[in-house]
């Protein structure tokens, strides 16, 4: 149950940061989303957010930077209707 709660979390600060950026009119790419999620960290306050936006930045690291902001979304998307078990970031 903690697994899910914490797959739900890190979907969400993805999916928030990367709605932020757009909002912001920002270019989103994966290094810019993960330099994003390390300024959020930086000033966050909860330990336990802290901890889930660098578990957020940790899975970006598996993708190439060239991957697009659609492609993030729709990556974020499939993870979180996909099983535990399988890990698409």
């Amino acid at each position: 149950m903690y697994n899910d709660l914490t797959w739900r979390t890190l979907h969400r600060v993805i999916n928030q940061t990367i709605s932020d950026m757009l909002d912001e009119q920002q270019t989103i790419n994966v290094l810019s989303l993960r330099a994003r999620l390390h300024e959020r960290a930086e000033k966050e306050e909860d330990e336990v957010m802290v901890l889930c936006y660098w578990q957020a930045s940790k899975i970006l690291m598996r993708l190439p930077p060239s991957v697009t902001a659609e492609q993030l979304i729709q990556a974020a998307r499939h993870a979180f209707r996909t099983p535990l078990d399988h890990d698409l970031l």
